[in-house]
């Protein structure tokens, strides 16, 4: 299990590895854009990963980050 909410003592989300990267893969408007916050989530958990992981530099991870997030918060507007 990928626990997507590291910080969250009370209210964990989890996923399994398959879940994970259905939602980490799905690209039908673009990566960055998301469908539901539990996909939002995987995507920023993976992002993290690869930063931590020195796959990806740290503008390269802020630019992705942002995007992301932004997306996602407009869509609730």
């Amino acid at each position: 299990m990928i626990n997507l909410t590291p910080h969250s003592i009370e209210n964990p989300i989890l996923v399994d590895d398959e879940e994970y990267y259905q939602l980490v893969y799905r690209k039908e408007k673009g990566w960055s854009h998301c469908k539901s916050r539990k996909e939002c989530l995987a995507k920023l958990h993976y992002l993290r990963d690869g930063l931590a992981l020195g796959k990806i530099d740290e503008a390269s991870f802020r630019e992705r980050e942002a995007k992301i997030v932004l997306t996602w918060w407009m869509q609730g507007l």
